[in-house]
């Protein structure tokens, strides 16, 4: 069932491409309201908890949290640099991760960093899109916020691979590894945050920084100049 899902949402995408050049939010309506319950969601519950985890938490800690994951999330990068068919980066991840597993006492120290292997992380939409996989339009989904047709069938992906560790890691006491994730990710976008509510439309600056960055991270740094602005 999972890979029927994964085949249409993919035939979808590639089918929608022409629809985001020509009109990049169509679903702009829809879009606002799942920002907005979004917005109520995090003011209300995961900005809080992020805030008081970054002001009481011992900053040794939180880069244990932080080098950890970031060892996890490797992996992932791993299995999709292979995809995209990079294999100088490749190696250069699987030194990290052989590294920080050993030396970084499994992943809580990055000492691979210190020793200069750095990568970028690389998830499955951006892999899509080095297949050639249009973006498809802008959506916004629940709870997890910007993406496009392309991104979301990229997650769905992620989420549900054999490389995704962190959904197969237990957590510590009550919390599980999920939810460390996502607080050690949220407390990284508190700056993103300030910007935002002093915008005079967070969501068109929301979506505008989105497209931007993902077409940062999918051509590594250098797009192409004739591309719009906005993707």
């Amino acid at each position: 069932m999972k890979q029927l899902l994964i085949i249409f949402l993919l035939f979808f995408t590639a089918n929608t491409s022409v629809i985001a050049e020509e009109d990049l939010d169509p679903f702009e309506d829809i879009n606002r309201v799942v920002y907005e319950f979004n917005e109520v969601i995090d003011n209300n519950l995961f900005e809080p908890v992020s805030r008081a985890y970054k002001d009481h938490t011992p900053v040794f800690v939180q880069n244990r949290v932080s080098d950890f994951f970031g060892n996890l999330r490797d992996v992932s990068t791993l299995a999709n640099q292979i995809l995209q068919f990079k294999p100088e980066e490749s190696l250069t991840t699987l030194g990290r991760i052989v590294v920080n597993s050993t030396v970084g006492l499994v992943g809580l120290f990055d000492i691979a960093s210190e020793m200069e292997l750095t990568t970028d992380n690389e998830d499955f939409g951006q892999t899509m899109a080095v297949w050639g996989v249009g973006a498809g339009p802008y959506a916004v989904l629940p709870l997890l916020g910007p993406s496009t047709f392309r991104d979301t069938v990229g997650l769905f992906v992620d989420l549900n691979s054999e490389a995704n560790l962190i959904g197969q890691s237990e957590g510590i006491g009550f919390v599980s590894a999920e939810a460390l994730n996502l607080i050690d990710k949220r407390v990284e976008l508190l700056p993103v945050t300030d910007l935002l509510d002093q915008s005079d439309d967070p969501y068109i600056t929301m979506r505008s920084s989105y497209l931007q960055k993902r077409q940062f991270d999918i051509f590594d740094g250098n797009p192409p100049a004739e591309e719009d602005d906005e993707f």
